[in-house]
């Protein structure tokens, strides 16, 4: 069936499309008869072949059935695993136009999203400076997390053996591997033996850690029965440093571990490996909240470096994955704040407080808000370490302790206030307290431009102009945008 004659469509049925640009998430855009259908795995340019998933109230989504004419823009990715384990969505596309798509992105969001007049809406195209791409198109994360399980999950329903039982589903450990979940697939993995977004040195590490699995016939977590070993595997480098920590997340207590660390010492003769960690963790989600870890080689840290500063690394600390682009990003924020050596700077949802301290030497004082215990204890150990006197944190909840702690009026007046919230955006009453301090200027660090959006018309109906929208491009060749905006009170 062809989007030409088809006013309408239904689950099932297979139609020919022509992608006429990307949208937000990565996903092919086009239409049947004026209705927008998104198909994942589809470039701009394509002539494609598509099935019907689901018919929602304004929009299609649909399956790639087959690429009936090539993108001009189209490329061969490097990877095997692309179009399986769901993190690359991009690689099949040219970098520079990645980083263009990213940029419409941004001002296609801003502009039909904002919830504010449609002619202030159509002004904020103006405000988008052009897109900085990543230092490094390949290789770039300095942190990977693998998971051990199964590629396939067989089961059988086991009869009851007493008269009157229930029958219940047993299920078979058969064939342990290590790799990503994919895409609503939480209880199988995807095996991988490549990635080229993290060190090259990957590839090796896999193997080995498949031989060690093997010769030493160590189980491997049933998320379905919750019984075996080996759980996660995450990997950290610094780029800076070269410092590299191999840490496994084990289900075992340390009476079980022991005679078996010096298995894991197998690892410790690694180039440029500082720290080499067995984890146990026995709860249900993936990262452990009350981890216990045990250090066979060096510390429970990497070093790394942005600038001149030095950041010690735990294996669940949040750093920004791409070390290089950080460093574009934090100049964007430092270039959009533009402090003078007066301000106080607060800086909400700091994480361990990389930005905080990075712009400390440019302002009197330095507040830091952060919910996560551990972070804090590496902003302070790493606010210790750099000699930085003028930063202080609060733990808590940002609407909480922005509410209460450091309310508008009290021990301090903020010049400038950063946010940098998680995907959902600011907190309504993080972002009302915020307005409410009433500062100068607002810069809003994002990861997500729809909840930007959102936030932004908020920001606008309360006194603050859009100045200027900065995209930087964190991640290549998946569908995620970095931006930051400035903001300034009229």
């Amino acid at each position: 069936m062809s989007s030409d004659t088809a006013v309408s469509a239904q689950p099932g049925q297979s139609h020919t499309l022509k992608i006429e640009k990307l949208a937000h998430g990565g996903a092919g855009f086009a239409q049947i008869g004026g209705v927008p259908v998104f198909i994942p795995g589809t470039l701009p340019g394509q002539k494609v072949s598509a099935v019907i998933t689901k018919k929602k109230e304004n929009f299609y989504e649909a399956k790639l059935e087959k690429v009936l004419m090539r993108s001009k823009d189209e490329i061969k990715p490097r990877c095997i695993h692309v179009g399986e384990c769901g993190g690359c969505v991009l690689q099949h596309l040219s970098y520079n136009k990645q980083v263009k798509y990213k940029e419409d992105i941004v001002r296609e969001t801003l502009e039909h999203l904002t919830p504010v007049d449609a002619a202030v809406r159509k002004k904020l195209e103006g405000r988008i400076l052009k897109i900085i791409p990543s230092p490094q198109v390949f290789y770039y994360r300095n942190k990977l997390e693998l998971t051990f399980g199964y590629g396939e999950m067989r089961s059988e329903v086991q009869q009851a053996k007493i008269p009157g039982g229930k029958p219940h589903r047993i299920y078979f450990d058969e064939n342990p591997g290590i790799g990503f979940h994919q895409p609503g697939q939480w209880a199988t993995i995807l095996p991988i033996s490549e990635c080229h977004l993290y060190d090259e040195q990957l590839s090796s590490l896999v193997s080995d850690v498949k031989r060690f699995m093997k010769e030493n016939s160590l189980t491997v977590h049933n998320p379905k029965t919750h019984r075996g070993m080996l759980r996660n595997l995450i990997l950290r480098r610094g780029i800076h440093t070269e410092e590299q920590m191999i840490c496994f997340v084990v289900q075992a207590r340390k009476k079980e571990l022991e005679p078996l660390f010096q298995k894991f010492l197998k690892f410790a003769g690694r180039p440029h490996l500082k720290s080499l960690l067995v984890v146990e963790h026995f709860g249900l989600n993936d990262k452990p909240e009350a981890p216990k870890i045990h250090a066979l080689v060096g510390e429970t840290w990497i070093s790394e470096r942005l600038f001149d500063l030095t950041f010690q690394i735990s294996p669940f600390s949040f750093f920004q994955t791409n070390t290089l682009a950080t460093e574009k990003l934090y100049s964007a924020i430092l270039a959009a704040a533009d402090l003078s050596p007066k301000d106080t700077l607060l800086d909400v949802y700091c994480g361990m407080g990389t930005i905080g301290q990075y712009l400390s030497r440019f302002c009197e004082k330095v507040v830091g808000i952060e919910s996560h215990p551990s972070a804090v204890e590496d902003a302070l150990r790493s606010a210790g370490r750099n000699r930085i006197s003028n930063i202080s944190f609060y733990k808590g909840k940002a609407e909480q302790v922005l509410n209460q702690q450091l309310r508008a009026g009290g021990k301090y007046k903020f010049n400038v206030i950063i946010v940098d919230p998680p995907r959902v955006g600011l907190h309504p009453q993080a972002l009302s307290a915020v307005i409410t301090h009433r500062p100068e200027k607002i810069i809003y660090v994002s990861c997500n431009p729809a909840t930007f959006a959102r936030d932004l018309g908020e920001f606008l109906k309360n006194g603050y102009d859009l100045r200027t929208v900065q995209p930087v491009d964190m991640f290549p060749h998946t569908a995620h945008i970095e931006l930051v905006a400035l903001l300034q009170r009229k």
